[in-house]
């Protein structure tokens, strides 16, 4: 801190030094709560990205035990447009 910041708050009285330092405290609080969910949000990224990937995976597995059936019941039961 600056003598010249000090002096100022110096002016202000009891009650404009304690302001002063609470919303040092708070900024430094705040600053602190973002860093920790910025790099919270990064992880939920990164998990959302994965599980994206699992859905897409199990879609085609779907699709192709789908077809796969189609078939099967084509041999089984043949009918038209097998």
């Amino acid at each position: 801190m600056d003598t010249e910041l000090a002096q100022w708050l110096g002016t202000l009285g009891v009650g404009g030094v304690l302001a002063a330092f609470m919303f040092h405290f708070y900024r430094k609080d705040v600053r602190q709560y973002t860093e920790l969910w910025k790099g919270q949000s990064e992880l939920l990224v990164g998990v959302v990205k994965e599980v994206s990937g699992h859905i897409a995976r199990n879609t085609e597995v779907l699709q192709s035990v789908d077809r796969r059936l189609d078939k099967l019941e084509c041999l089984d039961k043949p009918r038209e447009g097998c």
